[in-house]
């Protein structure tokens, strides 16, 4: 199945500030999770936040919010996003087939998601540079077993360029600012 712009979903996955501040490099995800961001309102993809225990452990991160306020946001006590209440109808409903992935923690609730994303017929891609967890290692690991499970695994910048797909794409320039925007 190949992904296109009105096709496909992108799901943060528990960008909460007490999370970000456990994981590796969590000032540098921060900022690919928002080149992320920008680039889905500039094509137009919707956007699909998770929170875990967002009654215990804080909200979604309020900037990478702010990137996104009309975004559905979907409480969970699961790993997986597809155990919070209403997120499988919503993709359902927005016509979703491929997911990008993006989040917390590589290692569990972004894998678990993955998993639960090819189990539900969802193509994904896991976005390497959206992604972190307290071990590297171990999240190198994660991401090596779903790249052999049949999940993609991919930079942010290299599935948007795929997307837009020429530089006569009238996003193509808009994109670009983007990326020397956030830098490398």
């Amino acid at each position: 199945m190949e992904a296109t712009i009105a096709s496909t979903g992108i799901v943060l996955v528990d960008l909460q500030p007490s999370f970000l501040e456990m994981v590796f490099n969590g000032v540098e995800l921060r900022k690919r999770c928002s080149l992320l961001m920008e680039s889905a309102a500039l094509t137009g993809m919707r956007i699909y936040l998770t929170e875990q225990v967002p009654e215990k452990l804080g909200g979604f991160d309020e900037d990478l919010t702010a990137l996104a306020p009309t975004a559905p946001r979907f409480a969970k006590s699961t790993f997986s996003a597809f155990g919070a209440e209403g997120f499988v109808d919503a993709l359902r409903a927005d016509g979703i087939e491929h997911l990008l992935l993006a989040g917390l923690e590589t290692t569990i609730c972004v894998y678990q998601t993955a998993l639960d994303a090819q189990r539900s017929g969802l193509g994904v891609t896991v976005l390497t540079d959206c992604v972190s967890c307290r071990r590297p290692t171990d999240g190198e690991w994660a991401l090596n077993f779903l790249l052999s499970a049949g999940c993609r695994t991919l930079p942010v910048e290299t599935v948007f360029y795929a997307l837009i797909g020429t530089a006569k794409n009238s996003l193509f320039r808009d994109f670009s600012k983007l990326v020397q925007k956030f830098g490398s």
